[in-house]
């Protein structure tokens, strides 16, 4: 459930949230009921509010790599398993096993290129195109010994390859990471206004670029944090069926 909202939507709101947020602490600070209480605060000196930024500095890159690193690593693993495919798909040519295990070569891919977290049954399907593959290549005759290890060795590699990609796209921090930075994010800003009480324009000014750079953190959080429904959302589709194309 998280993963379906977690994503278009997740865009709109990186952009909206903070944008609010900067207009509702401005609007408090300048007309709301906490005015007077806030104005009485002046002379607040700034390194006493360094702490809030740099945490929300330390975490956000902290975040921002693992968000970097999870979008290679899913495109990496659509590479492995399309390797491992093609791997595959060499053994069985240099067997000359083409007539025989070509059409559930296609079949599995065809399948597993389908796959995506917000289609049901997709997976099942891929599950099963899968045990068909490997019991035609379990059950051919006429090929010794080492040949059939070679091929249940490329399947395995191809499963493995599969898995990984699958707990790529069913990770789910990704909503723990958003509203992780969503909150810091909201304390700094609030932050900056306090330090600059009595000086409007220098809040507008400090809030706002802030909250530039704020929202650029969260709409790279919500693309690139969920690759497979965003930035990789048409892999593995587009190359496995490269692969198959020429059977």
């Amino acid at each position: 459930m998280w993963e379906a909202f977690f994503s278009t939507w997740q865009i709109v709101l990186s952009v909206v949230t903070p944008l609010a947020v900067a207009i509702l602490i401005l609007a408090l600070e300048a007309r709301g009921p906490l005015s007077p209480a806030l104005q009485r605060m002046t002379g607040l000196v700034g390194p006493y509010f360094t702490s809030v930024a740099v945490l929300f500095s330390l975490v956000t890159a902290l975040l921002m790599n693992d968000v970097w690193q999870k979008d290679l690593d899913s495109r990496h693993s659509v590479q492995i398993e399309d390797g491992a495919l093609r791997e595959f798909i060499q053994l069985v040519r240099v067997d000359g096993l083409d007539r025989i295990l070509v059409p559930p070569i296609k079949a599995y891919a065809a399948a597993a290129a389908g796959e995506n977290p917000s289609q049901p049954g997709a997976r099942e399907r891929t599950d099963a195109a899968y045990e068909v593959l490997l019991a035609a290549s379990t059950h051919i005759t006429g090929i010794d010994g080492t040949a059939r290890t070679a091929l249940l060795a490329a399947l395995t590699e191809l499963r493995h390859a599969r898995d990984r990609r699958l707990y790529l796209a069913d990770e789910g921090t990704t909503a723990i990471k958003w509203l992780s930075i969503l909150v810091l994010g909201a304390l700094t800003q609030i932050a900056i206004m306090l330090v600059h009480i009595g000086n409007r324009r220098a809040i507008h000014v400090s809030v706002g670029l802030f909250t530039v750079a704020f929202t650029f953190c969260l709409v790279m959080v919500a693309i690139f944090d969920t690759p497979f429904e965003l930035a990789l959302s048409d892999e593995p589709g587009a190359t496995l069926s490269r692969t198959v194309q020429h059977l």
